[in-house]
């Protein structure tokens, strides 16, 4: 924990506890403020806030409903994230106009936690077919014993997507508690429960998308944002409005003319796009292939919700779309 969050300074507790032995009463020690966990996504403010619970101060820097791709701190997010004790970003570059500050953060003495450090990420060509979860069990090990340095954050083509997948989310709540308890937070408790109920939704999530033939088990999102998803629960990506893994390109004519063919020849009949898809490129490739456009916002919290009601939503959406 950093020493300038001390609500006292060494003279001023001397000087309480002077007043308060003059006074005849028993000296109190001086309080350390809490801890500050501040989050950059809604997703992960959700998990640190229930890893967290009354043991740490925590915040979100971006607002419900933001695309985290194009997100720009404001002042006040600037200072949040600069005077944290410790920063939790899905990392992946995900967070891209954020991340001079959170180098800025980091250089001046931030414990900044990148989710994705902990998990195998796939990368833009990957099929999302053999992806093992043991493989990368192996590999997570590692970090409850050090760290990997930060100083290189420039990842190229990789998936930074990582909670569309809950079965990752389940390493980055391990990595998170050994850094929270490496910063004196206890969360051992809560993180144990978090494992157990993350578990128990990739069973659910199953459950709920048993009901979607194999033949119809074909995707097509805003842009490349569910490659974890379709990967765990067996769905194939047949292709995204937006080229890319993150809502700043843009198709072209011949791109979303070949889209729309790919749709036809696949029989696929949903096309699933939410926050960072143009609504009206989005319906124009949906009319023009036969298929339904679906809003579906893979960053986006339900109302009042969690990261576990925002997988069941996902789920459910794409289950009652494709099983019709």
């Amino acid at each position: 924990m950093r020493t300038t969050n001390h609500r006292f300074t060494a003279v001023g507790a001397t000087a309480v506890a002077a007043s308060l032995a003059l006074a005849g009463a028993v000296p109190v020690a001086a309080q350390e403020e809490p801890a500050s966990v501040v989050a950059t996504t809604e997703v992960m403010g959700s998990i640190v806030e229930q890893l967290v619970g009354d043991a740490a101060d925590v915040s979100v820097v971006m607002p419900s409903g933001a695309n985290p791709h194009a997100y720009e701190a404001s002042a006040r997010d600037a200072e949040t994230m600069l005077n944290a004790d410790i920063l939790v970003s899905n990392g992946l570059d995900l967070e891209e106009a954020l991340l001079s500050i959170l180098e800025s953060a980091e250089a001046d003495g931030v414990t900044w936690f990148q989710a994705a450090d902990h998990i195998a990420a796939l990368g833009a060509e990957d099929d999302h077919e053999d992806h093992d979860h043991e493989a990368e069990e192996a590999e997570s090990d590692h970090d409850h014993i050090a760290e990997e340095e930060h100083d290189d954050h420039d990842h190229g083509a990789v998936d930074p997507h990582i909670w569309t997948d809950p079965v990752f989310m389940v390493d980055v709540v391990e990595a998170l508690e050994h850094e929270l308890s490496e910063a004196g937070i206890d969360v051992t408790d809560n993180a144990a429960a978090l494992v157990t109920e993350l578990e128990a939704l990739d069973a659910e999530v199953a459950e709920i998308l048993s009901v979607v033939p194999e033949d119809q088990r074909k995707l097509v999102t805003g842009h490349m944002s569910m490659g974890y998803f379709t990967d765990q629960y067996d769905f194939e990506l047949i292709g995204t409005v937006i080229p890319g893994l993150t809502t700043s390109g843009a198709p072209t004519a011949r791109e979303l003319a070949q889209l729309i063919e790919d749709i036809e020849v696949n029989g696929v009949t949903a096309v699933f796009a939410g926050v960072g898809t143009p609504q009206a490129v989005a319906q124009a490739v949906a009319d023009d292939s036969g298929a339904e456009l679906v809003e579906i916002n893979v960053p986006q919290l339900p109302e009042g919700g969690d990261y576990q009601d925002l997988i069941r939503v996902l789920a459910v959406t794409i289950a009652d779309a494709l099983s019709e």
